[in-house]
């Protein structure tokens, strides 16, 4: 009986010590397997969920491709101590090409489109993209230099002023606009860390940053435009207002880059007072220096508009002046660019078309008109006209032709002062009046209706003592006859 007794204790002990065991073990072979599968679900593109009950593990997740699901499946069976592996991973759809795209906008946005390949990559994307990342669809196909390629075209957009980084199968195309060379630089030193071949690009850049150098081409038919690059800060208006013009096409492009240099040369305000006398005129201004080409109409004198001009300007200008012939039919008419005046050619001259009732008192007031606020000038001494004087010349043209067919004579009267010897004064005077009756015959009032008398000083209309008076007195009349 005691032997029984005694074998009963025992079968009891190892029965209680059995599940004491049990107890104790299963927790600790639950945490072998869980960690087992962790380690596993930590190597998984996607970061897949596992959960261990027991014995058994449970499975949930995104798979980036069908072998990644069955690797991962072969070694969660391979867990040691697991009973069975519960669950299944979903495949992520594969994209093929595998794009992404970022774009920036002029404002400084930036957006993004196409695919990302792991959410581990958004969050990689986020601080420089925002909300924009949030628009990439997760897909899988992305090839190993995707992302690096997607981070490079974005730090590229950094310098850029607006464009887009987009990347095919790790293939990264670069195209936009950048302000200049320097912000090209940037942008190839963004993307110098990616393989040979793995980029393209096409920048445009706004400013190329060779110099200024610009053109302005004049004529009095058709008005002027400006070419070339103009200067930073230069405003086309300026030079307009600089040359008394009311406006100036523009074809330029402006400098973007550098220091501004918003003031005109000073060659546009001497060239103001020649505009109504150019035919045609370029200006080039450019790294070389300055270039002044001046055509003027019929009846100028090169040489002394040449000496004129070259005085003012000054030797660092070249200069080439020409006198032009128009090819326009005579009695074409015209709108003259520069003063706004209403032309008509007689006789290869451009002559302001005049509008009055040609009698006699009227035809005397035009001229007494034309010739109160300036006088036809002549080279001191001689009677060779001065390189202005065929402005006023023309204007007094205009308004003797008319007179003169409507049968009235005009007596051109050429005056001095006081100064020299009274006898050559006369000589001089009549030299003179000659000369102005031969411009007008020229222009093509006709000789018969004129004739050239010089009085020398005895007629004076001002103070010989005084240079104004002496300077009044020097002086062209017109005397109107029937």
């Amino acid at each position: 009986m005691r032997k029984v007794l005694g074998i009963g204790v025992m079968l009891l002990g190892v029965a209680v010590l059995g599940l004491w065991a049990n107890s104790h073990e299963a927790p600790a072979l639950q945490s072998r397997i869980a960690a087992g599968a962790a380690q596993v679900a930590g190597g998984s593109v996607h970061g897949i969920s596992t959960m261990v009950s027991g014995r058994d593990i449970n499975i949930a997740g995104l798979a980036d491709s069908a072998a990644e699901r069955d690797a991962l499946m072969a070694a969660l069976n391979d867990v040691p101590g697991r009973r069975v592996v519960r669950g299944e991973l979903q495949l992520l759809p594969a994209v093929s090409p595998f794009e992404t795209a970022v774009f920036k906008s002029a404002e400084g946005g930036l957006s993004a489109s196409g695919h990302v390949p792991t959410e581990k990559a958004r969050a990689l994307l986020t601080p420089a993209l925002g909300e924009a990342a949030s628009a990439l669809v997760l897909a899988s196909g992305a090839p190993e230099g995707q992302m690096p390629a997607v981070i490079a075209g974005i730090a590229a957009l950094g310098p850029m002023i607006s464009g887009a980084a987009e990347v095919s199968d790790g293939k990264l195309h670069v195209s936009g606009d950048v302000l200049g060379p320097g912000e090209r630089g940037a942008v190839l030193l963004a993307l110098a860390g990616l393989p040979e071949g793995a980029v393209s690009l096409d920048l445009t850049l706004r400013d190329d940053g060779t110099p200024p150098d610009w053109t302005l081409d004049y004529s009095a038919m058709q008005g002027a435009v400006l070419t070339g690059k103009l200067p930073k800060g230069l405003e086309v208006a300026a030079v307009a207002g600089a040359l008394g013009l009311a406006r100036i096409d523009n074809e330029a492009k402006s400098a973007l880059i550098g220091e501004p240099t918003p003031e005109v040369p000073a060659i546009f305000g001497i060239l103001k007072g020649w505009m109504a006398d150019f035919e045609r005129l370029r200006v080039r201004i450019g790294p070389g220096g300055s270039r002044i080409e001046a055509g003027f109409g019929a009846g100028a004198d090169r040489e002394l508009i040449s000496g004129r001009l070259a005085e003012a300007l000054g030797p660092d200008v070249a200069l080439d002046i020409d006198v032009v012939e128009s090819e326009a039919p005579e009695g074409a008419e015209r709108m003259n660019a520069a003063t706004g005046q209403a032309e008509r050619l007689s006789a290869g001259y451009w002559l302001p078309v005049a509008s009055f009732a040609a009698d006699r008192a009227s035809c005397q007031a035009q001229a007494e008109n034309v010739l109160e606020g300036t006088t036809v000038n002549f080279v001191t001494g001689s009677d060779r006209l001065d390189a202005d004087a065929q402005r006023v010349l023309n204007r007094l043209a205009a308004v003797i032709a008319p007179c003169a067919a409507v049968g009235l004579k005009a007596e051109i009267g050429g005056h001095t002062d006081a100064s020299g010897d009274p006898l050559g004064n006369i000589a001089l005077s009549q030299r003179r009046a000659e000369a102005v009756r031969a411009a007008l015959v020229a222009r093509g009032v006709p000789a018969a209706m004129l004739r050239a008398w010089g009085y020398g000083a005895s007629r004076p209309v001002a103070d010989n003592a005084t240079d104004e008076g002496r300077a009044r007195n020097r002086r062209t009349t017109v005397l109107w006859s029937e």
